[in-house]
């Protein structure tokens, strides 16, 4: 059997308050750029801005699906999480800290992505407004 290495629960657990609380964050700002796209839908009726609009929509609800799978992905590696620590000590094993290693990676680039359509609209809003 191979050894395996365990770490103590508070070196991870913060981390998942930190990620739900930016997915909560990163959804609210989703919303207000889905209303802020409404408005220049309504004031923007040229077939490339249109375009955009479509662009932007499609972008932001492919976002939200994202962060609430992430979102459900955290949640359930948290319950993961908690029986490794009543197995081990409060302590966690290889496969769970790899997990959160890719969690952690996962939630990186969808902050990135997020952050990176968010500028791509803001460009867009000035060249419409």
């Amino acid at each position: 059997m191979a050894n395996q290495i365990l770490t103590h629960i508070s070196h991870v657990g913060a981390e998942h308050s930190s990620w739900l609380r930016g997915i909560e964050f990163y959804n609210d700002e989703l919303a207000i750029l889905k209303s802020r796209l409404q408005e220049v839908s309504y004031k923007n009726t040229k077939e490339d801005a249109k375009k955009q609009v479509d662009h932007f929509q499609n972008q932001f609800l492919v976002q939200e699906t994202n962060l609430n799978r992430l979102e459900h992905e955290i949640n359930a590696h948290f319950k993961n999480m908690k029986s490794d620590i009543d197995t081990h000590a409060q302590h966690l094993g290889n496969s769970t800290i790899a997990e959160h290693d890719a969690l952690r990676d996962r939630y990186i680039v969808q902050e990135k992505i997020i952050n990176e359509l968010r500028h791509e609209f803001n460009r867009f809003l000035c060249e419409v407004m």
